[in-house]
């Protein structure tokens, strides 16, 4: 098993899917294709889904992720449209008035603003789903969960798992208990909580709570993408280093005269 975020998200959700080989995800603030993406295990292992992301990141996923849907959007409570603020660091990019102000208190202020479409999961659902069945839905959307939250129905959609970031931008301290209401009244319970996200689970779904009994550990067998990284560059910088040392050492000891041209 690979791991490809920060926080092992990706560990528990290929843990709780792994009965599944073929499912469907919706990915809301999906940023970059691969790096800390809680969906890329999924993809790689034959899931597919469709990915939504203000920011113009199309062309990274047409080439890292091309049988997944990308729609370059932000999801809101309803269509129309939202400025997005853009920081230097486009994973903590927001729409969201509070956020921006919340930055601004910690000394970041966004170098540009861009108008972008805005759109509902009960739109995107109703158009793309298709009558499939979606498992997984991720909100990572920097202070935008309760808005998402407002735009879909949960009688109507189904998904077996959301996980979404529950604390305040760049920091621990707690900020689900707005909307996650909306999740309980909707027959959803949390199961889990990384530090950072929490994971909640349909109540018809009930058969896989025990497979967020704990936290990510050595029966996962998994490795972090990024440690594959540096083994491999590890390996060619120890090839290079081998072969550095075989072509010192023959020019340390050239060959013997008869084993030279001959002497004219």
């Amino acid at each position: 098993m690979i791991c490809y975020t920060r926080n092992f998200e990706d560990v528990i959700l290929q843990r709780v899917f792994a009965d599944i080989a073929q499912g469907f995800y919706l990915d809301v603030g999906a940023s970059m294709p691969i790096t800390d993406s809680n969906t890329y295990a999924l993809y790689e292992r034959g899931w597919r889904g469709i990915a939504l992301e203000p920011l113009p990141f199309g062309q990274h996923w047409a080439q890292s992720r091309p049988e997944d849907q990308f729609l370059n959007v932000a999801v809101g409570a309803r269509s129309g449209q939202v400025k997005l603020h853009i920081y230097k660091s486009s994973q903590i990019s927001s729409a969201m008035p509070t956020t921006v102000a919340h930055w601004k208190k910690h000394g970041r202020d966004a170098f540009t603003q861009l108008v972008v479409p805005c759109v509902t999961l009960d739109e995107v659902l109703d158009r793309h789903l298709a009558g499939r069945e979606l498992h997984l839905l991720s909100i990572d959307v920097e202070g935008m969960e309760h808005e998402v939250l407002k735009g879909i129905d949960l009688r109507r959609h189904r998904p077996w798992v959301i996980v979404l970031e529950a604390v305040l931008p760049g920091g621990p301290e707690h900020a689900h208990h707005e909307w996650e209401p909306l999740l309980l009244q909707s027959r959803y319970v949390e199961v889990y909580f990384d530090g950072v996200n929490r994971f909640y689970l349909a109540e018809e779904r009930g058969n896989l709570r025990g497979r967020f009994a704990l936290p990510p550990n050595v029966w996962d067998e998994f490795e972090s993408a990024a440690q594959i990284a540096l083994k491999k560059e590890n390996a060619a910088l120890k090839a290079e280093l081998t072969a550095l040392r075989a072509r010192l050492a023959d020019a340390g000891n050239p060959p013997a005269l008869s084993e030279r041209n001959p002497i004219e």
